[in-house]
């Protein structure tokens, strides 16, 4: 099964903040299928926190999951901004909409 690898940062938002909705968004990707692997991350080697960013690998069949996870996570973070990258390129999520959730999609099916 092909797997790709991402970078989730959140943009925007007090370090405090980005590492609460990094511990939400982790929890809400894990509960949504076995087949999402997900980590936290420091992006500053030198913090003392637990990351504010996620490293998430994910196979074709979890993108769906993934995408909705998302969007539910969106419901209760409205003002959120993520920053998903790839090695293909990044996309910025602001909500979830069905255009870009269809952009996240593709994104994350997209081929290296």
């Amino acid at each position: 099964m092909d797997q790709q690898t991402y970078i989730v940062t959140f943009e925007g938002v007090s370090d405090f903040d980005a590492q609460r909705y990094a511990e939400e968004l982790q929890d809400a990707l894990l509960d949504a299928s076995p087949d999402i692997t997900v980590r936290r991350i420091r992006e500053n080697p030198l913090a003392q926190d637990f990351g504010a960013a996620l490293i998430l690998i994910l196979g074709v069949p979890a993108v769906v999951a993934a995408v909705k996870a998302v969007g539910d996570w969106f419901l209760f973070r409205d003002n959120a901004t993520l920053k998903w990258k790839n090695a293909n390129g990044e996309l910025v999520v602001e909500g979830i909409n069905s255009k870009n959730a269809a952009e996240l999609a593709q994104l994350l099916v997209r081929k290296k």
